[in-house]
């Protein structure tokens, strides 16, 4: 059954090269085949996740293996794409119906797709590393897809800071062929024979290769990319990129934590102590700037800095808990920012408006695009019943179950941020549903359906995760006990 491994990957390649070579006219086809591509790609995502779907292992030399299998971690992950993917592939074909070339971001959203699935099914540091390096090549032209200056300078930034971080990444895969392993993802691949001698040098690779991963999820200091690129890309770029590629870095980390290095071998290390000492900075200096941003769109970029290192430090907590908060916050945080950058970019199509200051009254103009809007922010505060509510409680369950400073100054440092998301987004919503006595009414302005419908998708799964997360939570510890 291993072609249940392949489909993933070749269908939204290869149907998107169809397409961009049969150069389809009409709107209406255009719309049609790319639903028809991300739905497809979703539905033999699904089959994978079937159990039995084996392993594909092509041997190119002894020390270099093309491996894709699913594991506990990759169910997560694929998960995340199949339900995001095709939401917002149609929230685009209103967005950019009336832009420049939308078969364009197409063609390159759809192949990008591929390229996260076989991303999450990779079963090796080699694997991982080249559809890693291919998801930021073909995630470039979505940053650049408007082709105004401010447009090519951030796609440059995004594919620098990128490159870093990939370089980094790869110190450490030649690090782990050095030694002899194939960097095969299993619980603590590399054995203690392995790096006799070197384990100061096997510390100092393992940071290196969690900060250059760090770098796609935006973690300080190289976060600087996040808050360039998503002013001036598409609401649709804006979304998924921060919604899901920020996850792909995040997918590194795990993998060299949990997978390669091994959590016995960190926990307690100076590389533990850094690396929540960085996740720490980042979310509340994320919060921060945020809360000061007048721009919406920057804002929410801000907003994505800090909450993407909530996943980070309940991963570098080490403890079962964290682990459990922060492959939850994947999932919930994912959702909730695609619905609040879909409502920024709806709110910017619909009226041009990019500032904050600008937005009074905007909520009795599009009242639905202000209720999706609202819930995913209640969500990203971590108000019940939302499932960001039960991310956030596991996370600080999990800082708390460490016996260092931290059971306190992460909770502390969580609570902060929190109040800060609460100010940053509920300015939004006040403004724009309480605009006070003086405001003259004016016609209503509020999204199409092809908007409205993804969101709402979105924002009735960011309420029903959280009040049915059991199944998920239980999953979750379950893969917990397996990895530590």
């Amino acid at each position: 059954m291993n072609f249940l491994l392949i489909l993933p990957v070749a269908i939204p390649v290869v149907l998107s090269l169809m397409w961009h070579w049969l150069r389809l006219e009409g709107k209406k086809l255009r719309i049609a085949t790319l639903i028809t591509v991300a739905c497809s790609a979703t539905l033999a995502a699904a089959c994978a996740l079937l159990p039995g779907t084996g392993q594909i292992s092509l041997r190119w030399t002894d020390m270099l293996t093309f491996s894709m299998r699913v594991d506990g971690i990759s169910r997560i992950f694929l998960l995340l794409v199949a339900v995001v993917w095709p939401c917002v592939a149609l929230y685009a074909t209103e967005y950019l119906e009336h832009g420049p070339k939308p078969e364009r971001f197409y063609l390159f959203y759809t192949i990008t797709q591929g390229i996260l699935h076989a991303l999450a099914m990779s079963g090796n540091l080699v694997t991982f590393y080249m559809f890693y390096e291919a998801m930021t090549l073909l995630t470039v032209p979505l940053v650049l897809h408007n082709m105004d200056r401010e447009a090519v300078a951030a796609a440059i930034k995004y594919l620098i800071y990128s490159v870093i971080g990939a370089s980094a990444a790869l110190i450490g895969i030649f690090f782990v062929g050095s030694v002899g392993s194939s960097g095969d993802f299993a619980a603590g691949a590399l054995t203690a024979e392995q790096l006799t001698g070197r384990e100061g040098l096997a510390m100092a690779v393992f940071m290196t290769m969690l900060t250059g991963f760090g770098v796609k999820a935006g973690m300080f200091p190289l976060h600087g990319w996040l808050p360039t690129a998503h002013p001036v890309a598409p609401a649709p770029a804006s979304a998924v990129l921060s919604g899901v590629i920020t996850k792909m870095g995040v997918l590194g980390a795990v993998r060299v934590v949990f997978c390669i290095a091994g959590v016995e071998r960190l926990r307690g290390s100076w590389v533990q102590k850094a690396l929540l000492a960085l996740t720490l900075m980042t979310i509340l200096m994320g919060s921060l700037m945020a809360f000061k941003e007048k721009k919406l769109k920057k804002r929410l970029a801000y907003s994505s800095v800090s909450q993407v290192s909530y996943v980070l430090f309940g991963l570098y907590t080490m403890t079962p808990l964290g682990f459990v908060g922060a492959m939850l916050h994947v999932i919930f945080h994912s959702l909730m920012k695609n619905t609040l950058f879909m409502g920024a970019g709806s709110i910017i199509h619909k009226t041009g408006k990019t500032m904050v200051p600008e937005l009074e009254g905007l909520g009795r103009r599009m009242p639905w695009t202000y209720a999706f809007f609202t819930v995913a922010s209640l969500g990203l505060v971590g108000i019940p019943p939302t499932g960001g509510f039960v991310s956030k409680w596991n996370l600080a369950q999990g800082a708390m179950a460490m016996d260092s400073a931290v059971r306190w100054i992460g909770p502390t440092a969580l609570l902060i941020s929190a109040i800060l998301t609460a100010a940053y987004l509920f300015t939004i919503v006040i403004r724009g549903c309480f605009p006070g006595e003086e405001y003259k009414p004016e016609p209503s302005c509020e999204a199409g359906w092809r908007m409205l419908v993804p969101m709402g998708i979105l924002s009735a799964l960011i309420v029903l995760a959280g009040v049915f997360s059991g199944g998920l939570i239980n999953y979750l510890e379950m893969l917990a006990a397996q990895l530590m």
